[in-house]
């Protein structure tokens, strides 16, 4: 649960930023098929930067 500065519950806050930090499902199905093909080849995919708005999307090791 999100609280504010004050320590108060601000549960309208706190989705907002759920859902700003989430990836969106097109972006994990291109991390999924890139991961497969460079994992045959013996690399991986850690990172994934969208050319229309700019946004870097990581994944961890």
């Amino acid at each position: 649960m999100y609280k504010n500065q004050e320590g108060y519950r601000d549960p309208t806050a706190g989705k907002a930023i759920q859902d700003a930090s989430r990836i969106p499902h097109h972006v994990k199905e291109a991390h999924k098929a890139l991961k497969d093909i460079a994992s045959l080849l013996g690399f991986e995919v850690l990172v994934l930067r969208d050319r229309k708005t700019g946004r870097v999307y990581r994944w961890k090791q």
